[in-house]
């Protein structure tokens, strides 16, 4: 296949496409990129790279730059620039005057007024990325990275995200999870192309508003980023066509609860969540809408609670409790539950799984297993969240639902909720940043943690022609009561 988009080869065009980094070294980054987003010998476009951060990453960029053959411009020399590439924009150092909600205004106002100017000089479909971090000050997390996106996305095409992790890593006693303490940074990528507007907004999203953030004792202390290592899935746990590892779990509630804490699970699945929550000497509550699955999280839980009894074999003494209802999380009321200590959940990822010639689908219909939570033309299927093709009202509804149970919950719970932005028939669709922005109406947000996967094989989405990540990263979002 023919590469119209670089000059690289498919062994470096590859392990680009993973959607997260470990991050050493600020030349490695700046070299991968302009690598992998500049075509040199292209005879339409000419070879210009424009490059905005600090005096010192200027000059380290520039080096990189000469040394593959970019022509290097600045900001001193926008003015002269008819046309680029590709366009990179390192705000990491830049920022650092940046501490509240007006301060972040002003710099993002900067941000858009030179975004707007370069994209006049950007190349059809050829890209921006901008790096850039979520920053906590004192008690306060600030999106700042969600909020630019957001904003940026309503003039430019908002193709993709990596993760860059910084620091080094730690593995734990079982060797279960890798993980470190260290901060991540986001690698945003935006391109002009036919679906960018021609105005240039600069609406500024709620991430801010109304959210004064409290004190929290969790602020800054769990892992930023981790590597799972889980089991492998057992027979009953493949047949949930999206079912999170144990391990998971078990980092949180060490985290975010003690024991006999009460912990629910409202849309379980197959009972991950209240497996663990058993294991860990919680009392676990699952709640889910399918009776297929809800009798699995049944077996499941009361094997892990009552042990496997066989002849002779003395039953597991427990101190605390589970239950699994078969129920619409919709239509549960204080009455059936106690107060809830900590919320752990995945919910549907939209409609993807009911998604025709994805992968994952094919490899599963080879099987015989199921593709998706339900038949969309179902009872159970109408009432599916994994069913509504509308995103904004998928967006609308699951938010409502965790308004609703809220309310079941203790003042200061905790809801951590598992989720990925999502890549859809050529679209961004930013569900992580979507929920927060929704629940931080009514909770405190706290710094996301990133849940990376690294043993997945990695698919020439868009060889030769653009960028388009794997997803081998999930947002791990935990947000307080108010």
């Amino acid at each position: 296949m023919k590469n119209r988009f670089n000059n690289i080869d498919s062994k470096e065009w590859l392990p680009y496409q993973k959607s997260w980094f470990r991050l050493d070294m600020d030349d490695e980054l700046y070299r991968k990129a302009i690598r992998f987003f500049m075509k040199f010998d292209s005879e339409e476009m000419n070879r210009n790279f424009f490059f905005l951060g600090s005096s010192e990453q200027e000059k380290l960029c520039k080096t990189i730059a000469q040394e593959e053959a970019a022509l290097f411009q600045d900001s001193s020399k926008l003015h002269e620039i008819e046309h680029f590439q590709f366009a990179l924009l390192d705000l990491r150092e830049l920022m650092d005057e940046v501490v509240d909600e007006q301060s972040w205004l002003k710099f993002k106002e900067q941000i858009l007024n030179l975004a707007f100017q370069l994209k006049d000089k950007l190349y059809h479909r050829r890209f921006i990325s901008i790096i850039i971090p979520n920053l906590q000050k004192e008690e306060q997390y600030l999106p700042f990275a969600w909020d630019l996106a957001k904003t940026l996305s309503l003039t430019f095409t908002l193709k993709d995200e990596k993760i860059g992790c910084m620091g080094s890593m730690f593995s734990d006693e079982k060797e279960q999870y890798f993980h470190t303490d260290d901060q991540v940074i986001y690698q945003l990528f935006f391109r002009n192309d036919e679906k960018s507007a021609d105005t240039k907004s600069r609406e500024n999203f709620p991430f801010f508003k109304d959210q004064i953030q409290k004190p929290s004792s969790y602020t800054g202390l769990f892992p930023s980023w981790f590597i799972l290592k889980p089991k492998a899935r057992k027979r009953k746990e493949i047949l949930h066509p999206a079912k999170f590892p144990e391990e998971l779990v078990d980092m949180y509630l060490d985290f975010f609860t003690g024991e006999k804490d009460v912990v629910l699970d409202p849309m379980c699945g197959t009972g991950s969540t209240i497996v663990s929550a058993i294991e860990k000497n919680r009392n676990g509550i699952g709640i889910e809408l399918s009776d297929y699955f809800a009798n699995i999280a049944e077996e499941r839980c009361h094997k892990t609670f009552y042990g496997s009894l066989e002849l002779f074999e003395e039953p597991i003494k427990r101190t605390n409790s589970y239950r699994i209802l078969n129920k619409d999380i919709r239509e549960i009321t204080k009455a059936e539950i106690p107060l809830v200590d900590y919320l752990f959940t995945s919910p549907p990822y939209w409609n993807m799984l009911n998604m025709k010639g994805a992968e994952n689908q094919a490899k599963r219909i080879k099987k015989g297993l199921m593709i998706n939570y339900s038949d969309p033309e179902s009872e159970i299927g109408r009432r599916d969240l994994g069913n509504i093709d509308d995103y904004e009202e998928f967006i609308e509804e699951l938010s409502i639902i965790y308004f609703e149970i809220m309310d079941l919950m203790k003042p200061g719970g905790v809801l951590t909720i598992v989720v990925k932005n999502i890549k859809k028939q050529g679209s961004n669709y930013p569900f992580a940043w979507d929920l927060a922005e929704k629940l931080m109406e009514k909770t405190i947000l706290l710094a996301e943690s990133f849940w990376l996967q690294d043993d997945i094989s990695i698919a020439p989405y868009g060889y030769g022609n653009t960028f388009v990540s794997n997803t081998f990263h999930q947002y791990c979002m935990s947000f307080v009561k108010k």
